[in-house]
């Protein structure tokens, strides 16, 4: 029996087609981009959103919704309220909610894409998300049950959730971003020079004459670190008193009471140096940086629709 031999370009074509296909494969494993889930309603920049994603985002516009319609139509929230006309320009709540909705999920995806592309989390979708909610909901109850310490509530909801997510990543993404905005020696000088008068530090202790309500005036001093930040009348009474001329009295509520009090000394003032505020000159750069990076991802981000299943969506 004779037998008939493959020519090694024959074999080479073979080989390379076998390859294209497992990478194809691999990808499509992979990268989330490339596997749409059934019920996806529309991509942003390849990634997946699914209907009920996005009416999570919708229903944490309601509120806001509803509030625009009142103070701009007097509307009211009744049976046809959603789908109804309002003004010159025709607007209804639904697909304001739904434009509203769309732009805060665009913010989202960009800051979570943004973070995948710097190796500080991976992208993860609604799916994973909610899946994350649940473990770290888990922990928490079993942290609780032996009495460890946690921060934050013993369970979270999906958007506390995604929260307390974007604010552990945040810091992150400021980091990655310093070494992307590199603000020169020079630039460091010119912007100090030009803003000197907002680097400088009110010393926390002042001295008064006080009195509360029916008390003869005795001499104290207020020291603004003694005062709870949620305090803010406190606050505001020695902050009333530090911008006060010497001998000029306020009248105000401090530490619960209703009390008189005479300035005596001026809180010192102190210009901060270069040096002590080149980092937060640097990492308040860094962030404004990062905040128009993701807007300007977020105009130019790519959609593209399933069908005209978004179009058909209404907020009932």
């Amino acid at each position: 029996m004779g037998f008939t031999r493959r020519k090694p370009t024959v074999i080479i074509w073979f080989t390379a087609i076998i390859l294209i296909v497992l990478a194809v494969y691999m990808i499509i494993l992979t990268n989330k981009k490339a596997a749409l889930p059934e019920n996806w309603l529309f991509t942003v920049d390849g990634y997946a959103v699914t209907d009920e994603e996005f009416l999570f985002y919708i229903n944490d516009q309601r509120a806001v919704t509803v509030d625009y319609f009142y103070r701009t139509y007097g509307a009211q929230v009744d049976e046809g309220f959603w789908t109804r006309q309002y003004g010159k320009n025709q607007e209804t709540p639904s697909e304001y909610a739904k434009k509203s909705a769309m732009t805060a999920l665009l913010r989202v995806k960009q800051e979570q894409i943004i973070a995948d592309e710097r190796d500080i989390a991976p992208y993860k979708s609604f799916d994973e998300l909610k899946s994350d909610m649940e473990d770290e909901n888990k922990k928490r109850a079993e942290m609780e049950d032996i009495g460890d310490t946690y921060y934050g509530l013993p369970e979270l909801d999906l958007y506390q959730y995604m929260q307390y997510v974007s604010g552990a990543r945040w810091p992150e993404l400021v980091e990655t971003q310093v070494q992307k905005t590199k603000m020169g020696d020079a630039e460091l000088q010119d912007e100090y020079a030009s803003r000197s008068a907002e680097y400088v530090r009110t010393a926390d202790e002042l001295t008064v004459m006080l009195a509360g309500t029916g008390q003869a005036m005795e001499e104290k001093v207020l020291n603004r670190l003694d005062i709870s930040k949620d305090d803010t009348e406190s606050l505001h009474f020695w902050e009333s008193l530090a911008a006060a001329s010497v001998g000029e009295t306020v009248i105000g509520k401090y530490m619960g009471e209703d009390v008189i009090a005479t300035l005596m000394t001026k809180p010192e003032i102190t210009n901060l140096t270069l040096e002590k505020v080149k980092d937060s000159m640097i990492y308040g750069r860094a962030e404004l940086d990062l905040r128009a990076l993701i807007a300007s991802r977020t105009d130019k981000a790519k959609i593209v629709y399933n069908g005209n299943q978004f179009n058909e969506l209404e907020v009932k």
